[in-house]
């Protein structure tokens, strides 16, 4: 039963996924159709495209869960990511969540290059930046959108797994971020922020560039 209900869950996660990414891209295509104009009037159309698909990838992202999913995607033996290249973050594109392959699908597949950034507090008031994604140096004509994620205590850790038509996902664990807070052994790239129900904020940060 809780398979079946996880699996519906994942098909309906994916659809809506598709119909907001699909309504944002339809939207960017019809309000910045790039016309034969100047250069830099063609150039500030795409960029106008660029940053409503991105948008757009990041509403369906937060909306279905997948972003917050990606967030909790670490080893709670040392807090970095699954998966992640030698030098600390994912390179080659997305990482093998359903926000990666939204971002991939949206940009990378189509020769746009993206760096994702997080952005939160440590000791309660300095700012810290991981890579999450990082492909290269942005051009001067690169786009940035942001969005907020609430992290709670009883937000579980996520790790490595297949959707039901065999796409790579980020599956529930049974760790909490409380439980990997208390244990001396375990850790999360974020410090509990709060005596309370909420962990910490994290600012995700998406950079998109043409190649």
């Amino acid at each position: 039963m809780v398979t079946v209900s996880r699996a519906q869950a994942h098909a309906l996660e994916a659809i809506v996924a598709a119909m907001v990414l699909l309504a944002s891209v339809t939207f960017a295509l019809q309000v910045t159709a790039v016309t034969p104009l100047t250069a830099s009037t063609s150039s500030q159309h795409i960029e106008n495209q660029q940053a409503a698909v991105t948008d757009g990838v990041l509403t369906a992202a937060a909306e279905t869960g997948a972003l917050k999913r990606t967030l909790l995607f670490t080893h709670p033996e040392n807090g970095s990511f699954y998966d992640i290249d030698a030098r600390g973050y994912y390179v080659d594109g997305g990482p093998p969540t359903a926000f990666g392959a939204m971002l991939d699908e949206s940009f990378l597949d189509r020769g746009i290059a993206f760096n994702v950034y997080l952005h939160y507090l440590r000791d309660r008031e300095v700012r810290r930046t991981t890579r999450l994604v990082y492909m290269g140096e942005p051009s001067d004509h690169a786009v940035s959108r942001t969005r907020l994620v609430t992290l709670a205590d009883d937000d579980v850790l996520t790790e490595p797994g297949m959707s039901p038509s065999g796409d790579p996902r980020a599956v529930e664990t049974s760790k909490t971020l409380e439980s990997v807070d208390a244990a001396g052994d375990e850790s999360y790239f974020v410090q509990d922020g709060s005596g309370g129900p909420l962990y910490g904020v994290v600012d995700v940060e998406v950079v998109v560039w043409r190649m």
